[in-house]
Formats: C-alpha cells, structure tokens, sequence
C-alpha cells in the first residue's frame, strides 16, 4: 500500500539557538516517508554549520539570502514532491506522532484539504507554558475577525491544496498563513483534530512579538485584496472588509498612531456595523481621544 509521501520545509534566519530543536523533532517522527528540506537565509550566528550537521538526512537544503520567511517557505516548496506538506519555524517543533496523526486523517478521507489540531506554548529555555488550543473550522467568523482558528505549527495541507492556494505572498510579513488557509477553504474540506502536535515558543525575537505598525499594514492590504479574491464568498466580501479594517485599527491603536486607528475603526465599522463587538466600539472611541492622552493613560496603566 503506498503511504503518502509528506513534506517539511523549516525556514530560519539567525535562530540556531533552537534549530537543533526544531529539526530533531523532524528526524525524530515515527513516519517513515517523510522528505525534510530546510531553507536557511544566510544566517550569520553559525546556522548554517548546523545545517550541515544534518544535512544527509535532508531531502534538500539551502544557506543563501531570500527575501523574507514567506519566500523562504515558497523556495522549500519549491523543492517538495510531497503528497501532503506543513511546514515547522526553525523556533517551534513538532510533537512526537504528530505526522503520523495528521496521515490517518487524510487517508480517512481523501477529500480533506487540511487537517489541524493544537500546540503548546513554550518558553526560551523550552518549558511549556501553556496551551494554544485550535478552534472550529469556521470560515465566516474568521473572516468577520481576523482571527485564525488555525494553528499553523499543529497543520498540514495536501499538495492540491497548495497548488491551488499557493504560493505565499512574499510582500506580506505576517497573514500569509491565515490568507493561504481562506484560500483553501474554497477548495475543499478542512478537519480539527483533538489533542496537542506541536509546540510555540514565544521570545523576545519572535515575529509575532512587537512591530504592531508593520502588522497594521498588512492587515490594511489584506482586507482590500482577500474581500476581492475569488476565495471570499460574494455575500461576505464586506464583512471580510470590515475584519480587517477592525483589526488593523487594533494594531494602529497598538502602535499609536490614532489618527489612522480611528479611521480604520470608524471605516470598518461603517462598511459591516454587524461586526461590533463592545471591544472595537470601545477602541473606536477611545480612539477620538489625542495621541498624548492616550500614551499618558497608557504609561499610567504600565506603572
């Protein structure tokens, strides 16, 4: 019986702190049809040395500057032959079975585009912290919020998936993920899945920490391109609008830069009232306050 073959591309850049980390946890799962490639962008904190440490096990690999995590990620794929396809951040891991879970979904049924499940958060010194638990596949409501049910460490995708949704776009810094998985949804079945298959190390350096600014722009791009997109349903074009005209009103607020927070608000507002939520009215308000007054509010709360 033939066993699907399963892609993994690990992109990095200066993480060799926890590479070893993520890539053992690779090599380490049971399933034995697994190709593993890893794309490095020209680290220069000794990754690539540890690259080499691995690199007869690795399907493909590579050390050379790119232009970013999303054009990494599309370069491994590139290279992938897989039947199914994920993808492991150089400072996250795959849990032990975890590969193997997500095989006996798909060939449960073989109309399933995605399957996804749980993570767990874990620390600098990899201590786990707390759980990141995934949520009901629900297309409406997350293109009303933004919000991404999807854990992608704890996600796999078949590779129609990917040839129909992908490649990443790699003018964004963040949301690829989410637009690739609103994307997919249009193609086929999704499946959540109980229990724990990765882990999310939160740091200092991790891109989801800080630069709220930057996350505001390419939640403005997004709301205006992914509403016109043939993977948005006509009849919640608007709403996906006002989703992320709301969210990047949070980031700009985040950022303090209230003059557009509050134009993102009040737009997001008035292009789908029904996403109100006492949250973004309260911040819509707030948001006609001035600038100083709100940072001196902020600093006093902090204190």
């Amino acid at each position: 019986m033939h066993r699907p073959v399963v892609s993994v591309v690990t992109p990095s850049y200066n993480q060799a702190r926890w590479l070893p980390e993520a890539i053992e946890s690779v090599l380490a799962q049971d399933y034995p049809a697994i190709e593993y490639i890893v794309v490095d962008g020209a680290s220069s904190d000794g990754s690539e040395k540890i690259v080499r440490r691995y690199e007869s096990r690795l399907a493909w690999w590579t050390s050379e500057p790119d232009d970013g995590q999303a054009a990494a990620l599309n370069r491994g794929f590139a290279h992938a032959t897989g039947d199914l396809l994920t993808w492991v951040n150089s400072d996250d891991t795959l849990l032990p079975g975890a590969v193997s879970r997500f095989v006996e979904e798909f060939e449960r049924d073989p109309e399933l585009v995605l399957v996804y499940g749980d993570a767990l958060y874990t620390d600098e010194e990899s201590n786990r912290t707390g759980d990141l638990p995934a949520r009901p596949w629900d297309v409406p409501r997350m293109l009303r919020t933004f919000e991404c049910h999807v854990v992608q460490p704890a996600s796999m995708f078949s590779r129609a998936a990917w040839e129909a949704a992908g490649p990443l776009r790699e003018d964004r810094s963040w949301f690829f993920d989410f637009e690739l998985f609103m994307k997919m949804a249009s193609i086929g079945k999704a499946k959540q899945i109980d229990g724990p298959l990765a882990t999310y190390r939160v740091h200092p350096e991790a891109k989801s920490v800080g630069s709220p600014l930057r996350r505001a722009q390419d939640l403005a791009r997004l709301a205006d391109e992914l509403s016109r997109s043939g993977a948005v349903p006509a009849g919640l074009a608007r709403a996906t609008r006002s989703g992320g005209y709301l969210a990047a009103g949070e980031d700009y607020y985040a950022a303090l830069e209230i003059g557009k927070a509050r134009a993102f608000f009040w737009k997001g507002l008035a292009t789908y009232p029904r996403n109100a939520t006492r949250r973004k009215v309260t911040l819509a308000v707030k948001s006609l306050l001035p600038r100083r007054l709100i940072a001196t509010l902020r600093e006093a709360r902090a204190a």
